[in-house]
């Protein structure tokens, strides 16, 4: 195994370290979004940033490795490298790390999803605390059908 491709193989180690990281943040924020605990999402978001920073750093290192090597820094060129290696074990230690991006992709769109529901609901309580909105309650009819009851009333003056 050449020099450059054992420098790949050592990033993809530290990549799939940091991602696993990473995701173990994604989930403590996840429980801290749920219970609505603002110093724990402040720490998760911290830690979470300098995670992505060192990600960024590992993919900048790995481009450049690449082109050491004489492929081109894009995700063609590595997986030309990936064709070029006689063993599987870069392959497979490609896709951990893509597996755990995956894994956290689809947990920070949850928390941002959780987020934003609490966010409207908060909008939706000053308004109407605020007389800026009306309540809606919906109710259902005899025939099963959805009916809307506007609610006007100020239930707070400033």
């Amino acid at each position: 195994m050449s020099v450059v491709v054992q420098q790949i193989s050592d990033l993809l180690d530290e990549e799939l370290r940091q991602t696993h990281q990473l995701r173990l943040v994604l989930e403590k924020e996840q429980d801290a979004v749920k219970t609505k605990d603002i110093d724990a999402m402040n720490i998760t978001l911290t830690r979470k940033l300098e995670l992505l920073e060192k990600l960024d750093g590992l993919d900048i290192e790995r481009k450049s490795l690449l082109q050491q090597a004489g492929y081109d820094n894009s995700k063609s060129g590595f997986e030309s490298l990936l064709k070029s290696t006689p063993s599987d074990d870069l392959v497979k230690k490609w896709q951990e790390p893509e597996h755990e991006v995956a894994e956290c992709r689809e947990l920070h769109q949850v928390n941002t999803q959780i987020l934003e529901i609490g966010q409207r609901q908060v909008q939706q309580v000053l308004g109407i605390l605020l007389g800026e909105q009306s309540a809606e309650s919906d109710t259902y009819n005899q025939s099963g059908s959805k009916e809307s009851a506007l609610t006007t009333h100020t239930y707070a003056k400033a």
